[in-house]
């Protein structure tokens, strides 16, 4: 998803950006960075991904502004990082694209608000509330926080973009309906099928690169 410039007034772009670098301060202060830093698979993870990432943000299917698709990966950056690490990792990703793709950068806050921060953070939700009210089970972890939590993620991206460009854009609930909501169970099951096989790839080969994945409380004794 890619929201351009002319879909908005600068003065709502410019909100998006204050709001959205206030959120990315409250990560840089929050990011465990030396408990990042001496965990040396999860630092490799977190290299590999920043290489490979930006491929699936660049490979875009769409005709109209605004509604191209591809894979986003915020579920994923969530659950191998945490969020705060995960979203300067994934600003970092979106600030290169754009830079590259000669994007203009008044842009970054609301695609940052609504690509990045949306999902990430209802990831983060959905994960603290399965540690807190459900068993910690393997599968119930691959499948709800990775496969089913990436899905219900982009929905709620989706649903709240959508809301924004009917709210601020010219685009009307026909035109929304047919170029944005007709493909987005695709788009929704590959992001989950993404994030639930590289989660599952993970946590069985190398869990300890899997922050928010304890080997003792999911698979020791299960």
């Amino acid at each position: 998803m890619n929201l351009p410039e002319s879909l908005f007034d600068s003065d709502w772009l410019w909100l998006c950006n204050v709001l959205y670098f206030i959120i990315l301060i409250r990560a840089v202060k929050l990011a465990q960075w030396r408990e990042m830093l001496a965990n040396t698979l999860r630092t490799n993870a977190l290299i590999g991904l920043l290489f490979c990432t930006p491929v699936f943000w660049v490979l875009n299917a769409g005709i109209h502004p605004g509604f191209n698709f591809h894979l986003i990966g915020a579920t994923l950056f969530l659950l191998m990082f945490g969020w705060p690490i995960g979203l300067i990792a994934l600003s970092s990703i979106m600030l290169g694209i754009w830079v590259y793709s000669g994007i203009a950068l008044v842009t970054l806050g609301i695609n940052g608000m609504l690509m990045l921060a949306v999902p990430m953070l209802f990831s983060e939700w959905l994960l603290r509330f399965s540690q807190r009210h459900l068993p910690k089970n393997f599968f119930l972890f691959v499948l709800l926080n990775g496969f089913a939590g990436a899905g219900f993620a982009t929905a709620a991206m989706m649903l709240v973009t959508t809301l924004m460009m009917l709210a601020l854009s010219h685009y009307t609930w026909p035109e929304i309906q047919y170029h944005y909501f007709i493909p987005a169970p695709i788009l929704i099951f590959a992001e989950a099928f993404a994030t639930g096989a590289v989660i599952t790839g993970f946590t069985v080969s190398q869990p300890e690169a899997v922050k928010n994945f304890s080997v003792e409380d999911y698979l020791t004794g299960k």
